[in-house]
């Protein structure tokens, strides 16, 4: 009876130490907040090409209909980032003591402005005297105020704006001839295209130095656990990797995940003026930062921007990832772009 009870206790060991050992081998869960009108290129990517896996992660797609919803989400832990909600709102909630960083790149440009056909555009004087429908803490909002000011023009005086929680109520708002202009996001461009508006400029053309979508954590994410984001950020090259060299590959992926067809698919995502890169593109957010508080959008005095800017563990995956591809010119190529754009 003795070395029957031994056999058993000595098999509960053995099953109790394999299941330790697949533990701690079990892919960490990284939920990603994104906007499923807008679209999330890179994660999708990533889970199709198995990229995630490969860095023993599982990347758990979350969607939110808005800034707000998303950030809120990301501050109260429900998820680990927040990828497509631009930087104007995450830059605005650090301003209201959200202890938030930035440290990887998606999206840069590629907002479209729309209005109705009969809308004659010829330069930031055109919008004067004319009513603008803007999304509330969506970056495009920002980079229309600041090309106004830069032209010497003021918005709040010489046009009649009216703000609104989502891009989609900014569309409506010109569909219905509620409001002259649009200041779109890329999420409506495809409806605005569709319900006959005309697109009369992009925010790249307004101001080529903006950034829009990066990847926002807490910060305690970045301090408590960096290998988890580096293995983020690992998949998250990988999969810019991917695009660029894959392109059409990219269309189908899109479409699945967006539910759109291969057309609109395409559309989106190789046919408007939209940049993705995986980079966080740190200059740039610099530069947002600026121009919240230039603005007076936001209160940006006395804060230091610089402790909510994180380039380092993205250095260290892009590196880590040239070491075991030294021969490849596009991991090559992250690496200058890297300096160009955070050094």
């Amino acid at each position: 009876m003795k070395n029957v009870l031994r056999a058993i206790i000595f098999s509960l060991l053995l099953s109790l130490c394999a299941f330790a050992a697949f533990a701690a081998d079990a892919p960490q869960i990284f939920k990603v907040a994104y906007n499923p009108q807008t679209g999330n290129i890179l994660g999708f990517i990533a889970l199709e090409k198995g990229y995630d896996a490969e860095e023993n992660i599982k990347i758990e797609l979350v969607p939110f209909s808005n800034s707000t919803d998303a950030l809120n989400a990301l501050q109260s832990g429900k998820v680990d980032v927040a990828v497509s909600f631009g930087t104007t709102a995450p830059l605005t909630f650090v301003t209201k003591d959200a202890d938030f960083t930035i440290y990887g790149g998606y999206v840069s440009g590629g907002m479209p402005v729309y209005s109705r056909p009969d809308f004659e555009y010829k330069g930031m004087q055109s919008f004067v005297g004319h009513s603008v429908a803007v999304p509330r803490m969506y970056t495009p909002e920002i980079v229309w105020r600041g090309a106004m000011a830069k032209a010497g023009l003021d918005p709040n005086s010489q046009c009649t704006i009216l703000e609104f929680k989502k891009p989609t109520e900014v569309l409506e708002a010109v569909k219905s001839g509620k409001v002259d202009v649009g200041i779109g996001t890329n999420s409506t461009y495809l409806q605005a295209v569709a319900a006959g508006l005309k697109i009369v400029t992009w925010t790249n053309d307004l101001d080529p130095m903006h950034v829009c979508c990066r990847p926002v954590s807490k910060t305690s994410l970045l301090a408590d656990n960096p290998a988890l984001v580096v293995s983020f950020l690992r998949a998250w090259i990988k999969a810019e990797h991917f695009l660029i060299t894959n392109p059409e590959d990219c269309v189908p992926i899109n479409a699945n995940y967006l539910k759109l067809d291969e057309t609109q698919a395409r559309q989106m995502l190789l046919e408007t003026n939209q940049v993705f890169e995986s980079d966080p593109k740190t200059n740039g957010v610099r530069y947002m930062w600026k121009l919240l508080g230039d603005l007076n959008y936001a209160q940006t005095g006395g804060i230091d921007i610089e402790k909510h800017l994180n380039s380092a563990l993205y250095e260290q995956a892009l590196n880590s990832l040239a070491a075991e591809n030294p021969n490849d010119k596009v991991y090559a190529m992250f690496k200058e772009r890297y300096v160009k754009y955070n050094k």
